[in-house]
């Protein structure tokens, strides 16, 4: 294994309003096997990464390498850790100088769990193990303080736990006794030292509202705050907003009663006052600038026939699958941002099988639906104040982006009144700049910067690049290539490798 550094040149996106530099790469050659590289940002502190080493583990015990490099994309620390075998990576997070890995007994379910802990300062690891009563399947893991919350599904139910470093103590939390219910946001990033659950969970009358629970570190459950929308609408989705009590604010997406796949809108609620409920409610034909992502003339034939529903009294209603991020809170300004999707199948036959030209009277000719991933449109945004009041919306074209699990791929920075978005897909970074409603620049892409410069690429994993938020405005990028370099005789004329880049917005 090869591990190289290089300060690139600066490499700047000049235009009047934002400028975008790629000053750093780090690199690991990799071999055509190799065991998959995971990330994790630990802000000002640097980047983590880790890897199961295959090859150094045995049927009884699995050995993990942790790599530590600081904001210059340096190494700074390098450790091995050896676990029992009977334990699969399943998680990690980090905050506060701690990072934390979880692995857990059994495969769809977990049963024990191990949680590994590192400090930045000396990369020292302790190990805790929580014999698990209460098999669930994880979907979600965050730290607070000197706790890790978890949690997931059993049996259509929500169920989580906590685990307190300290005391050495887990628990699954109280609470959480209603069926249809569902696991939407652990909150962890507020001033106090509460924890706040966020889940879906199905009413008596067969709606879905969402449900708060703040609890503290211990475990012990502090209050309960239920949300339900008006008469024939469904809350489906939902995140708070970070403030000094954690959810004055909670904003997501509305559906019809029953059907809870897609939604019709955008929903905000002003929590401050338990026991009013004041919930406005955005039908995605009301937004100024939802439809920006089709072509000019389909978006017109929009336009029209939303004004002619409305010249008759009637609404136009439009269902989207609306990927939903944490809320950005920004000077006075909260803003959601909704990445829209559809899921796309390929068709497949099935059940047909020939012997001496006669068929297998036991199978039968027949067409199934594979799944094949899902494939996004573009990303809304939508500002309000701290009342709950829209301020504006705006959106951004993302329809070359196709992924098999869903999750966060727009992010943002800001620059004096200035919004950057960006993403990044097939090597390319592509930008965004608006100020409110007001488009900016609109979008371009930059190429992501490689390690030399008579390097080529000649082959890219699509499926194993990202893009991550880091620290202020930075951002780092990372994937596998395969590089071509001709010209430099001290340079590997081929090779394979896993790479991270700096980003810097400004």
């Amino acid at each position: 294994m090869r591990i190289s550094f290089i300060l690139l040149l600066l490499f700047f996106c000049f235009n009047a309003y934002t400028q975008i530099t790629q000053p750093l790469r780090y690199e690991i050659e990799i071999e055509d096997f190799y065991d998959p590289y995971f990330i994790v940002s630990a802000e000002e502190n640097g980047i983590f990464i880790f890897k199961e080493m295959s090859l150094k583990s045995t049927g009884k015990e699995k050995v993990w390498q942790i790599i530590q490099l600081d904001t210059s994309l340096v190494e700074v620390n390098m450790q091995e850790v050896i676990i029992d075998s009977k334990f699969s990576f399943r998680g990690y997070d980090y905050q506060n100088g701690k990072f934390v890995m979880l692995f857990q007994e059994g495969e769809e379910y977990a049963e024990d769990l191990l949680f590994i802990t590192f400090s930045v300062d000396q990369l020292v690891f302790k190990t805790y193990l929580y014999e698990n009563l209460v098999p669930i399947n994880l979907t979600e893991f965050e730290m607070k303080n000197d706790a890790v919350i978890f949690g997931g599904n059993a049996n259509t139910r929500a169920v989580l736990m906590m685990y307190n470093f300290s005391a050495e103590r887990g628990v699954v939390l109280p609470g959480f006794y209603n069926d249809r219910s569902s696991l939407l946001q652990i909150v962890t990033k507020s001033d106090d030292n509460l924890v706040r659950i966020i889940t879906s969970e199905r009413r008596y009358d067969r709606s879905y509202g969402i449900t708060i629970r703040a609890y503290t570190t211990q475990g012990e459950l502090i209050f309960t705050e239920d949300i339900n929308a008006k008469d024939d609408i469904s809350l489906t989705n939902g995140r708070v907003v970070d403030s000094s009590n954690g959810s004055d604010l909670l904003a997501g997406t509305y559906s019809t009663k029953k059907r809870r796949e897609t939604s019709r809108g955008l929903f905000i609620a002003d929590l401050s006052d338990p026991e009013q409920e004041n919930i406005e409610y955005y039908n995605y034909a009301n937004l100024e600038n939802f439809f920006n992502y089709m072509k000019e003339k389909r978006k017109m034939r929009v336009k029209k026939r939303i004004a002619r529903k409305k010249i008759k009294g009637k609404k136009l209603k439009f269902s989207y699958r609306l990927y939903v991020q944490d809320i950005i809170k920004q000077r006075n300004q909260n803003i959601l941002i909704g990445e829209a999707y559809y899921p796309t199948y390929s068709s497949g036959s099935y059940g047909f099988s020939t012997y001496n030209n006669f068929s297998d009277p036991f199978m039968s000719r027949g067409n199934t639906q594979v799944f094949d991933g899902y494939k996004y449109t573009h990303a809304v945004l939508m500002a309000f104040d701290n009342n709950g009041n829209l301020l504006w919306d705006n959106s951004f074209e993302i329809n070359d982006l196709k992924s098999f699990q869903l999750e966060k791929h727009v992010h943002v920075a800001f620059s004096e009144e200035q919004m950057v978005m960006l993403y990044l897909y097939d090597q390319q970074i592509k930008v965004k700049v608006i100020n409110g409603q007001e488009i900016i620049e609109g979008k371009f892409t930059e190429d992501l910067r490689l390690m030399y410069e008579s390097d080529e690429m000649k082959a890219n994993s699509e499926d194993l690049e990202g893009l991550e938020k880091w620290y202020g405005n930075n951002f780092y990028a990372y994937g596998v290539n395969r590089v071509k370099n001709l010209r430099d005789s001290d340079i590997q004329l081929n090779r394979k490798v896993f790479f991270i880049n700096k980003i810097v917005v400004k």
